[in-house]
């Protein structure tokens, strides 16, 4: 004879529990990558904020807690093993079934553990969620009271065993045992109901948005603070701060209400991003986890138990695998960990983990995903996953990935020219150089374009991407579903139809001559981009100034901007970047670099900033090192801009052990190739010396005579 409290004990080990400090607590983003070494073997962990940090439930404060309604999802416990596995309805003695609120159960004995392939299937026929009732949160708080209290004070049938509910409610390893009798050894039927996907954006979140003026007033430090949901996927760092598609499902947080038994299936997050859930209120949620090292050895398991389930459902792209106990999992030597949230909690979810919950009790929580550098590696396979299994996709991967290199190039400019160490721009500085995540995930993807380009597109069926290419929305192949942001295959028999490289020739029956290949990026271009994260200065500067519009004169005081060359105009690179600076534009460049040295040892003695490391002064054997590798380039309007033939030079603007920022070395493998106008430096600096005022050390008669 079962009895919960005298339940074999398989203790399953728990994941780490984190309590930053409150200087920790201040950066969100620094403080997971702090922690993701030790946390991420565990697919998953607890972070308990500082005691200080205690925002407002505004779901109980504001009008939503009675006034705003919403459609609950019902879960069917049923059919279970100890049934016929081809029985279609549920028998019972209607005599001894129990009802609460309008819910029926009736749990039996179960008598030691045994599950088949095919009690797991018929589990997973059965139970699926249907519509249910519409509740508001004060009424559902109600319902979920009342089942939980009648559930655990009613006497269960074949046991004699009572568990008095007015004694206190039951602990979390009581429910937690109960819960696994209802997924393992279970005779009879049980429903329950829960609210999920609650999109904050209409229905309100828990959390102080800037949108409203009383919240913003009222509580302005939860408002800004970034751990609030709302500002996650936003967050310098994240991203999800490139994606623009306001449509997208992962960019909004969403609510989850629960009561006692809810369940959240095992699932893998959207695009294996990361997750960030937050208990807002209620009983607590204990959490099931398999690392991602773990994932395959996982879904190998699903396979075997399901080996008949239609393809449609075991896609990923039901985003949920049924209830699976733990206790299978741990049979088959993978290891599950198990995390109890309390409220005032957040839970995080690494990258490709799987995860499952379920609830003890009424509780609200809300979650959001978001996506720091170290995802880039999971964002780039589950591009690859889902366009094999032909899935669509919420977000644009290569989106992401050039504005965040963009990004980085960005902040690269302003740490070696301006000395700006910003928290952002050495933040991104990490992710660069040649074995930075950024670079190296920019690198292979790249290599992945050019061989899909190489064979298919000829010049004259290639077209730049215009403007309006993704004005309406994030552009999908008709086929795969793949992201079309860098190139789209298309033909004139359909003007809204768009495939991707892989499957040009399926998008119609057109002959191949008919059709065209859209790029939004060459390849020479790309490659320029990686070189300038791995650390080249001519493909930083190359790329700052053509695609960012970089320059140094653009960032000088105003009191100095009368001295720049009015007279001379920058000609960008254009058409696909076949031209680039000229030379009139160096010795602007040249002149604002002198002049913004002069400026800085002017103010030197005046600025103060924290931890700042001194700046190396400027010199003409410093700007002749950046001529020496942009000369070739800008002087010859109609060379590639392509990299195989540029020097190899790179700067590392690195911190030494002294914490003190500085530019190691440029070096150069090979001297540049002579253009065919040449303007040698001494010409430069002696055109900007007469002109700027500040003419460098006399010339000697000799010399003047050479």
């Amino acid at each position: 004879m079962f009895c919960p409290e005298d339940a074999r004990r398989d203790v399953l080990e728990e994941v780490p529990v984190f309590r930053p400090s409150e200087q920790e607590f201040c950066d969100t983003l620094k403080y997971i990558e702090s922690i993701r070494l030790k946390a991420e073997p565990y697919g998953i962990c607890r972070i308990i904020p500082p005691p200080s940090w205690k925002p407002p439930c505004l779901i109980k404060e504001r009008s939503v807690w009675e006034s705003s309604p919403f459609i609950t999802q019902i879960q069917l416990f049923d059919k279970f093993p100890a049934q016929s596995v081809k029985s279609k309805t549920s028998e019972f003695d209607t005599s001894t079934n129990k009802r609460s609120s309008g819910m029926s159960f009736e749990q039996g004995v179960g008598s030691g553990y045994s599950m088949n392939p095919a009690e797991v299937e018929c589990l997973e026929d059965s139970n699926v969620s249907k519509p249910g009732p519409e509740f508001t949160l004060k009424k559902f708080k109600k319902y979920a009271d009342d089942f939980m209290k009648q559930y655990f004070s009613s006497k269960h049938k074949d046991v004699g065993h009572l568990v008095k509910y007015k004694q206190g409610e039951p602990s979390v390893e009581s429910i937690w045992r109960e819960y696994r009798q209802i997924v393992e050894n279970p005779s009879g039927a049980l429903e329950v109901l829960y609210g999920d996907y609650l999109d904050t954006a209409t229905f309100g979140s828990g959390f102080p948005t800037a949108s409203n003026p009383f919240e913003f007033c009222n509580y302005p430090s939860y408002v800004h603070s970034s751990w609030n949901l709302n500002y996650i996927p936003k967050l310098p760092g994240s991203l999800l701060s490139f994606e623009s598609d306001k449509t997208s499902g992962v960019m909004v947080p969403q609510l989850r209400v629960g009561m006692c038994f809810s369940s959240l299936y095992w699932k893998v997050e959207e695009h294996h991003l990361y997750s960030l859930c937050y208990m807002h209120m209620g009983s607590p949620k204990v959490w099931h986890c398999v690392p991602w090292r773990y994932s395959f050895k996982f879904e190998a398991l699903m396979k075997k138990y399901l080996p008949h389930l239609p393809v449609e459902q075991s896609k990923l792209h039901q985003g949920v695998i049924r209830r699976l106990s733990p206790i299978v999992l741990r049979s088959e030597r993978i290891p599950v960990y198990r995390c109890i949230q309390h409220p005032r909690e957040f839970v995080l979810v690494f990258p490709g983990a799987y995860h499952s919950a379920f609830d003890c009790g009424f509780n609200v929580v809300e979650a959001v995903n978001f996506a720091p550098l170290d995802w880039l590696p999971h964002g780039q396979n589950a591009v690859a996953l889902y366009q094999a299994q032909g899935r669509k996709t919420s977000i644009s991967f290569d989106k992401l990935l050039i504005g965040a290199a963009r990004e980085a190039v960005k902040a690269q400019w302003e740490l070696y020219l301006l000395r700006k160490n910003t928290v952002e721009n050495l933040r991104w500085k990490v992710a660069c150089g040649k074995n930075g995540i950024l670079a190296e995930t920019l690198k292979s993807r790249v290599k992945q374009e050019s061989n899909r380009r190489e064979p298919l597109c000829t010049t004259s069926q290639t077209k730049m991407k215009d403007k309006s290419f993704n004005a309406g929305g994030k552009r999908e192949c008709s086929i795969c579903y793949v992201d079309l942001y860098l190139s789209a295959a298309k033909c004139a028999c359909s003007a809204d139809r768009y495939s991707c490289l892989n499957h040009a020739k399926r998008l119609c029956s057109c002959p191949w001559t008919e059709k065209i290949f859209l790029y939004h990026y060459e390849i020479s271009e790309l490659n320029v981009l990686v070189e300038a994260l791995e650390g080249k200065l001519s493909a930083l500067y190359r790329w700052a100034a053509g695609d960012l519009n970089l320059g140094l004169r653009h960032y000088l005081p105003k009191e100095n901007s009368r001295t720049e060359d009015n007279g001379k105009k920058e000609r960008v690179y254009k058409d696909a970047g076949t031209s680039w600076t000229t030379a009139d534009s160096i010795k602007a460049e040249i002149k604002a670099r002198l002049q913004q040295s002069q400026y800085l040892s002017k103010q030197k003695s005046k600025e103060k900033t924290v931890s700042t490391p001194s700046l190396p002064s400027v010199t003409q054997h410093d700007t002749s090192l950046l001529i020496r590798g942009m000369m070739p380039e800008t002087l010859s309007s109609s060379e590639s801009m392509s990299s195989s033939s540029e020097s190899e030079e790179t700067v590392d603007t690195g911190h030494n052990d002294g914490g003190k920022e500085c530019i190691l070395s440029i070096s150069s493998s090979r001297p540049p190739s002579h253009p065919k106008r040449e303007v040698t430096l001494s010409e430069l600096m002696t055109d900007i010396s007469s002109k700027h005022g500040k003419a460098s050390r006399p010339a000697s008669k000799k010399q003047k005579r050479k």
